[in-house]
């Protein structure tokens, strides 16, 4: 029976990763390359440690190791100064829902506390039982830790949760956790998403999902 949603940010709730390949694009464009926006797209989840060499290389550029985490720091604060924040249609509303229907939630992303606070404001963060950010995180997606860790802290095991994600790497760290898998296409289209277990194309198919239906039994209604 499953006992908790998981919820990745940008992608699923948050609709910012625009402005996370405009920022990259930026920084890169300084040190005289491009990134393009599809390949931001497809590794959305890693760790900006892990994607900054694969963008390095796109890029045709170099960067001293020494100086990565001040070009991430950069990165992240012009972000931050040109996101206008907007969420996908619905998506508290199920969310919600979700928790009426005695499910528990959590966020995981792969963003920056800092990031994820400047995202969601404190009334949205209180929606999720529990929220991990990359900082958080010892390995990224798509290595299962992100979403091992609501799950222990709720005392769940794997077929107990389902997990929400847009992106393949999400995709691939939620089946590496041994969970369901359920992609929105909210960036990429489903021929990107083909390891999820199921494909929806708009959040409000979610609670109507029969995975997510509970019996009177499975609600301990007598």
């Amino acid at each position: 029976m499953i006992e908790a949603v998981f919820f990745d940010l940008d992608g699923v709730i948050a609709d910012t990763l625009h402005y996370h390949y405009l920022a990259w694009e930026k920084m890169f464009q300084e040190l005289g390359g491009s990134v393009s926006e599809h390949s931001v797209l497809l590794h959305e989840g890693r760790a900006s440690r892990e994607i900054l060499p694969t963008f390095l290389e796109e890029a045709g550029v170099s960067l001293p190791a020494d100086q990565h985490e001040a070009f991430i720091d950069r990165k992240r604060a012009y972000y931050r100064s040109i996101v206008k924040m907007s969420y996908f249609p619905h998506v508290f509303e199920v969310i919600a829902d979700l928790r009426v229907r005695g499910f528990r939630t959590a966020l995981v992303t792969a963003s920056s506390r800092k990031n994820m606070e400047a995202a969601l404001p404190e009334n949205r963060r209180a929606l999720f039982d529990f929220l991990i950010s990359g900082d958080e995180v010892h390995r990224a997606k798509p290595n299962p830790d992100p979403y091992l860790a609501p799950m222990h802290h709720m005392s769940l095991a794997p077929e107990q949760c389902v997990v929400v994600e847009n992106a393949p790497l999400g995709i691939e760290s939620a089946k590496n956790a041994g969970m369901t898998c359920v992609a929105v296409e909210t960036t990429l289209g489903r021929e990107y998403l083909g390891l999820a277990d199921v494909v929806i194309h708009d959040i409000r198919e979610l609670p109507d999902l029969p995975i997510l239906q509970r019996t009177e039994t499975n609600n301990h209604i007598t």
